[in-house]
């Protein structure tokens, strides 16, 4: 189970009262929030011509992405990587893998600059479906 610190959890809340989506996980980072939204709530979380996720950021300060959840660990990824072309799960004995492949021209974009976005996908995979690493090829 994730634990958040207060600040984390102030920002959850924030989002939940002002959007009503619920926010199932939450990684702060320096001027960025990222949220994962229940699944079917994208919509209710963007809110009329963005009016709600807006209105998020100009109280938190910061600029808000939001990804969707689901059950389904293939559509989840997809839901965070929409550039991938092909997902593969592989199960083995030390966890799930998960594998996907990107043209090259969205490589730099995924990966982002020092890895950044590689490393909160892997996070927000670990978190939500216990997946053991994310292989880009």
């Amino acid at each position: 189970m994730q634990r958040f610190d207060t600040e984390t959890l102030r920002l959850m809340t924030l989002f939940e009262n002002v959007t009503g989506a619920p926010v199932k996980d939450c990684v702060v980072e320096e001027n960025t929030i990222y949220y994962v939204v229940d699944e079917g709530k994208v919509g209710m979380a963007i809110g009329k011509n963005g009016a709600s996720v807006h209105h998020a950021e100009k109280i938190a300060g910061k600029t808000i992405k939001l990804f969707e959840f689901s059950k389904e660990l293939v559509r989840f990824v997809r839901n965070l990587i929409p550039q991938a072309r092909e997902v593969k799960i592989k199960n083995d004995e030390n966890g799930t893998v998960v594998e996907i492949k990107i043209e090259k021209k969205n490589r730099a974009v995924v990966i982002g600059r020092d890895g950044k976005n590689l490393k909160l996908f892997k996070e927000l995979l670990q978190r939500n479906h216990n997946v053991i690493d994310l292989v880009i090829k």
